[in-house]
């Protein structure tokens, strides 16, 4: 009896180091490419976060952007990720852009974000321009408006763009 289970504990080992069972598979992926804090475990979580975000099934092609900050690109669509560490706990920082779609009211491929600070981040798209502050928890972080959503202004038109009015004498 105890023969049967350890040879079904052996077995189960064996799928376990092989891979077997997984949803996706990172053999893909040179390590060595994609910066010094990453490493197997750390970029299946990636995968498993930006799976959920970019609503895609397929295997996503990573893209190591430099300063820990890695683009994920499937299903025609692409989302930038950055890894913070802190005192060997690291977290994923999500796209600022998914956040902002919602309260810009446009997709995220015309929304342009620029990091302003290490807790900030200016979005523009759809005439619309807002910042957004980092939030971090036990758990991982999040973007929270941090502005009014402002309306572009479009620029007044300039004195030789008008023309001049006849006059009647």
């Amino acid at each position: 009896m105890n023969l049967i289970r350890l040879s079904l504990v052996g077995v189960g080992v064996a799928l376990l180091v092989s891979g077997c069972g997984g949803r996706r598979s990172n053999s893909k992926v040179d390590f060595s490419q994609m910066g010094p804090s990453i490493n197997a475990k750390r970029y299946a979580n990636l995968e498993k976060i930006a799976a959920k975000d970019l609503k895609c099934d397929v295997e996503l092609t990573p893209q190591y952007l430099g300063e820990n900050q890695y683009k994920m690109i499937g299903c025609n669509t692409e989302g930038v990720y950055e890894l913070r560490c802190v005192m060997g706990q690291c977290a994923w920082i999500p796209d600022v852009r998914l956040r902002a779609e919602f309260d810009l009211g446009c997709g995220k491929d015309e929304i342009q974000a620029t990091k302003l600070d290490k807790v900030t981040a200016g979005v523009m798209g759809c005439g619309k321009r807002a910042t957004y502050r980092l939030l971090g928890s036990r758990y991982g972080y999040s973007w929270t408006l941090n502005s009014v959503v402002a309306q572009d202004e479009t620029p007044a038109p300039s004195p030789k763009d008008e023309v001049p009015q006849p006059t009647n004498l």
